[in-house]
């Protein structure tokens, strides 16, 4: 299993890189316990020189290598298409995901429209000073649905201004490990082929709206090319969900999507 870990903290040595030196030391600890062969790879998103998305829609209209500044996103890019999961980790700022994660998720906005990661693997990570609601998470875990990717979890690591590795460990090494668990038995056990009716819901929303539009450009292509608009299809790739998650799923969808007419 590869997995890729993209931090966007500017602080390299701060909580969010701490908190994630621990959880790949127990990934690796758990995949030796388990005979798991675990191959990571980090990102470091604060040092990549992600220029803000002009709002150009020349992705969206030619396709993302005519990017201005494609040469930038490229390689991350091939990074997370050769992974098998992805840990994603920001500092929380003013109640949501940092500056550089925003930036990064807005340079692959072409992915919104044409979710080619779908059955990808996430786990979400935040770091905050004194706790979060909750909402740096959401906005990655919505982000990611509509790439069609399976979220393994979620956690927020209440830190303080600055906590020395020992502490974080002290602190945090039991949840830590269950999350490297967590993180391998996804894998191991396929749960990207049991999505969530949420999941199913994002599915069915967009399909009705490229359904709707017919129009002559590359989403709609895309879609198409994959067959996704076709009327049996219920999600990005053959999945094992139960018939009436499905159908559950198809219903609440076809509801949600009147509301963008």
């Amino acid at each position: 299993m590869r997995i890729l870990v993209i931090n966007s903290s500017y602080r390299k040595n701060g909580n969010t890189g701490r908190i994630l030196m621990l959880l790949n030391e127990n990934i690796e600890k758990e995949s030796q316990a388990v005979h798991f062969p675990v191959a990571i790879e980090s990102i470091d998103l604060a040092g990549a020189g992600l220029q803000y998305c002009r709002g150009c829609r020349v992705c969206f209209d030619k396709g993302e290598t005519y990017c201005p500044f494609w040469s930038e996103i490229a390689p991350i890019k091939a990074a997370m298409q050769a992974a098998d999961i992805w840990i994603l980790a920001s500092p929380v700022f003013v109640d949501d995901i940092n500056g550089v994660m925003k930036t990064f998720f807005d340079r692959m906005v072409h992915i919104n429209h044409r979710p080619e990661f779908a059955g990808k693997y996430a786990y979400l990570l935040t770091t905050s000073g004194t706790g979060s609601n909750g909402h740096a998470a959401r906005t990655m875990v919505n982000t990611l649905r509509t790439w069609g990717v399976y979220i393994v979890g979620q956690r927020d690591f209440v830190s303080g201004a600055l906590s020395s590795p020992d502490e974080l460990k002290v602190r945090y090494q039991k949840p830590l490990l269950a999350i490297a668990e967590k993180i391998i038995n996804a894998f191991k056990n396929e749960k990207a082929l049991r999505p969530s009716v949420i999941a199913l819901i994002f599915f069915r929303v967009q399909q009705i709206l490229w359904r709707r539009k017919k129009e002559n450009n590359l989403d709609y292509h895309y879609w198409e090319s994959k067959g996704w608009l076709e009327p049996g299809i219920n999600y990005y790739i053959p999945h094992k969900t139960g018939l009436l998650s499905v159908w559950t799923a198809r219903l609440a969808g076809s509801i949600i999507a009147r509301f963008f007419e």
